[in-house]
């Protein structure tokens, strides 16, 4: 054994110190390890203090306007997420008086079916021919099979999962894959009348009239298409609301709404409803929370952005003035809302009108979104103190976020700070709704959404000789910001939204062309704009093209590494899975409707007694879409024979050691899709003869079956699938014999 100098083991301690010293200095600069210390205090440092990161322990410490109307309960809360997932509310269909004025007179679904203006016929020529029984069929089909969360669900990050969202009007919600995946998938009805002869954007099938927010007018002879703002400021100065003096004027015409065509979608991508509260302004052009001086505002009643939004979604979604009927007709609702609001149960006079209102309604959807937070990402356990809850990759990614472009970082946090990662970092209020308004919005260089392609078409600005990447008419119709401020400053600026979440997103920037975070990442670090119009305009923001300051190369300038670990950082650390997937211990709440929201047996006795039904919503109805395919794809419907859509060919058999092997090519030789699962049911099978394998069950009479995960969801008409049935069969048996039904949906048939 060697006895080293007690000396000299002390001065080798205090140089190896030194050495470790150091080579963290030297990480927190260059290296690949940063000590997790020493990047919690740097974060600190550039956002003014970890206090500002943080999001409020409960939701009663979420900030809210002061005063009754505003106030967080948790029965106010619970009838918010219920009122947001039950598709009872849309039932403003085919619906043309005082929208907010008579539409033409002999049309339906907003002035779109068998239309004789002029103008009308142009856009939809197909409709001016459509019948009166024919717009029946389609009421009876979309009335009441949409809702708030069709186009906001849980599964991604709070938003449709797609690039074009579909409320009323579509079918589905979204299958799983064999590995348990979730994928949206909601598209339009087949029942939906065609309105024009040739697709103008990608996914047209040429059913949808207008975009959601777009009315027709002819003010005085001239065709206007805008938002339904316009009517609100007419004739009078931004801010005199004089509705009775527009609804009177025989110079203003409304001609048609998107708000009440047969397809309910929107223009732009569907924003996350994550941090919903630490915004004043909401929506992508920030349409919701402005004063109603505010030139395209339409704020009646002056609420913050959170009420006046939950407001201006009940126009837009085929709810106002036709829901509350609806609900009052649910006694397990009534009490709901008697819970939620004692001052209007104490005032009503037993009619329910005061106490089961559109007003009443918006405050508690608002409350609801209000609470939609994540709390237990890695990077709020980050900051709460635990070294351990980033990865390596991760704390190199977050340095990144934090650090200034101009100081060799990517300088994420300059927009995206706070607890929701929302605002910017010198806003006085940053950890609240914010006080910055104007400073939120940016030119980023990002083209239009496809279905602005109807808002171009009715305005005559396609031309078909001048084509976009996609391959279709370009059009460059969203200018944003500008759409509400009417100032030109503004245009193509659009809000910045949360940072959290986003591994469940899908689709990002307001056109949804993204469908991966890296992209996004890689987007920004070359700084190069997407979009010929929106990069030509002087909004153009230099944060994108130039961050790093005058004088470099355009973009951030990272690396690949530094690529991989910013999308690290966004993907995995500021990911909480409680927001989709119900865990009683967590802090986070589910965005869906959970366990302990939709057990009323256990959680909610009181509500059984008043005809609730546990797992469905208070309607009966299922969530958030009730059309007979989501039925299906949620399990409440069985799956319907497809048999007669499909020819089935038997390809090869191969019998062996005790097992048959049939092997069978199957065609939709049908005109309508065959969706998501494909049930092969083997029925008449001799006794003693088992269906073998994965995925393989038995029907409620008996018979096996084999579950198929179809590719994309779907089998179209004139695709094909092989698939195999397995079966043990006794040793020396002659070839079994069966017949095979086809079965469609998710449910157990």
């Amino acid at each position: 054994m060697t006895i080293m100098n007690k000396g000299l083991a002390t001065r080798l301690g205090a140089v190896v110190v030194c050495f470790f010293v150091l080579a963290a200095a030297q990480d927190k600069t260059a290296g690949s390890w940063i000590d997790p210390g020493w990047l919690r205090g740097f974060i600190g440092q550039q956002v003014g203090g970890l206090d500002k990161l943080k999001v409020p322990a409960t939701n009663t410490e979420i900030p809210v306007p002061s005063g009754y109307r505003y106030e967080t309960t948790e029965a106010k809360r619970y009838l918010g997420k219920l009122l947001f997932h039950d598709p009872v509310r849309t039932a403003r269909i085919d619906i043309n008086t005082g929208q907010p004025k008579d539409l033409p007179e002999g049309t339906s679904f907003g002035g779109t079916y068998s239309a004789t203006d002029p103008l009308i016929q142009k856009i939809f020529p197909e409709t001016s021919k459509a019948t009166g029984s024919e717009a029946q069929d389609v009421v009876a089909a979309t009335i009441q099979t949409g809702s708030c969360g069709a186009c906001h669900i849980g599964e991604a990050a709070g938003k449709a999962g797609q690039q074009i969202n579909f409320n009323v009007g579509g079918e589905g919600r979204g299958y799983t894959d064999e590995n348990g995946n979730f994928f949206p998938r909601r598209r339009p009805q087949s029942i939906l009348a065609k309105l024009r002869t040739e697709p103008i954007f990608p996914g047209d099938v040429l059913v949808d009239a207008l975009p959601t927010l777009t009315d027709i007018w002819v003010d005085h002879g001239k065709d206007v298409i805008t938002t339904p703002a316009y009517f609100y400021h007419y004739p009078n100065p931004p801010g005199t609301l004089n509705t009775a003096a527009a609804a009177a004027d025989p110079n203003l015409q409304l001609l048609a709404t998107g708000r009440l065509d047969q397809l309910d979608s929107v223009a732009r991508m569907s924003p996350s409803m994550v941090g919903f509260a630490f915004n004043n302004r909401l929506l992508l052009g920030g349409f919701a929370g402005n004063p109603q001086s505010t030139p395209g505002s339409l704020n009646p009643f002056s609420d913050p952005a959170q009420e006046n939004l939950t407001l201006l979604l009940l126009d837009a979604h085929r709810m106002l003035n036709f829901q509350s009927t609806a609900l009052r007709m649910i006694p397990a609702f009534v009490k709901l809302f008697r819970d939620a609001f004692p001052q209007e149960a104490a005032m009503d006079t037993g009619d329910l009108t005061t106490l089961v209102s559109d007003d009443t309604e918006l405050r508690a959807t608002a409350t609801f979104l209000r609470t939609v937070v994540t709390r237990n990402t890695p990077f709020d356990r980050f900051v709460a103190g635990d070294d351990r809850a980033l990865t390596p990759a991760q704390r190199r990614g977050a340095r990144l976020f934090f650090t200034k472009a101009t100081d060799g970082g990517a300088g994420c946090f300059s927009c995206h700070s706070g607890p929701m990662l929302n605002k910017q970092h010198n806003d006085p209020d940053v950890t609240g709704v914010g006080a910055f308004v104007e400073e939120n919005f940016f030119n980023v260089g990002i083209g239009d959404h496809p279905i602005q392609a109807l808002n171009a078409l009715a305005r005559g600005h396609l031309d078909p000789a001048n084509l976009g990447k996609d391959g279709f008419p370009y059009h460059a119709e969203d200018n944003g910001r500008q759409e509400i401020t009417h100032d030109p400053s503004d245009a193509f600026r659009f809000r910045v939204l949360t940072m959290r979440q986003l591994k469940d997103g899908r689709n990002f920037t307001h056109n949804g062309s993204f469908t991966k975070v890296r992209d996004v990442v890689e987007y920004f670090n070359a700084g190069v704009p997407q979009d010929p119009t929106a990069g030509a305009a002087p909004t153009l923001s230099a944060r994108f093209t130039n961050p790093r300051g005058p004088g470099y190369p355009r973009g951030l300038g990272l690396s690949e590494r530094q690529v991989d670990d910013l999308t690290d950082f966004l993907e995995n650390a500021l990911y909480d899975p409680a927001l989709v997937h119900y865990d009683p211990n967590s802090s986070t709440d589910t965005f869906q409707p959970n366990e302990r929201d939709l057990t009323y047996s256990k959680y909610h006795p009181e509500l059984i007694a008043l005809g609730a039904k546990d797992g469905f919503m208070l309607s009966g109805e299922a969530i958030d879409d009730n059309d007979p395919l989501t039925q299906r794809d949620e399990g409440i419907a069985p799956p319907i024979d497809v048999t007669s859509e499909a020819s089935i060919a038997l390809v090869d058999r191969d019998i062996q050691g005790g097992q048959q092997r049939d092997v069978y090519q199957i065609t939709n030789i049908s005109t309508s899709i065959i969706d998501t699962n494909l049930l092969m049911i083997a029925q008449s099978l001799p006794s003693g003869v088992l269906l073998i394998g994965r995925h393989t069950g038995v029907t409620s009479n008996g018979d096996p079956y084999l579950r198929i995960f179809l590719t994309n969801g779907v089998l179209l008409p004139g695709q094909s699938t092989v698939q195999t049935l397995n079966f043990k069969v006794p040793q020396g048996a002659a070839p079994v014999s069966y017949n095979l039904d086809l079965r469609s949906g998710q449910g157990n048939p």
